[in-house]
């Protein structure tokens, strides 16, 4: 066995990250398109208006590939995507880990740089 590589931590750690950058981003959403409705002059509604289809079509969008990458490359399955993991979601067959003795993910099988486990390999 093969304890997990740094990198694999780093793209961890990124898909959480991204996860919260996404959820982060459709609540600012929320709110930019309640103050679209409530500001006091139209300067400050349609500024808040184009924020907020900004942010709808061109930051999300991008966020959400990131982070629907990042999951794949930790192997995870659809219906994980999009929500916060720990490193006890790290162990399932589709990953190719198991926990040793000393409480330490390991790989069952050599981890490759550049590539990702998943259930289909």
């Amino acid at each position: 066995m093969q304890p997990i590589a740094g990198g694999l931590m780093d793209i961890y750690f990124g898909y959480n990250g991204r996860v919260g950058d996404v959820q982060g981003t459709k609540r600012s959403i929320q709110e930019f398109q309640q103050l679209a409705k409530t500001s006091d002059t139209p300067e400050q509604r349609e500024r808040y208006a184009q924020a907020a289809l900004q942010l709808k079509n061109e930051v999300l969008p991008q966020m959400q590939k990131e982070m629907e990458q990042l999951g794949k490359q930790l192997g995870l399955k659809p219906g994980q995507l999009g929500s916060a993991i720990n490193k006890e979601d790290l162990v399932a067959d589709n990953l190719s880990l198991k926990r040793g003795r000393s409480d330490i993910l390991s790989f069952v099988t050599a981890y490759q740089p550049g590539s990702y486990y998943s259930n289909k390999t």
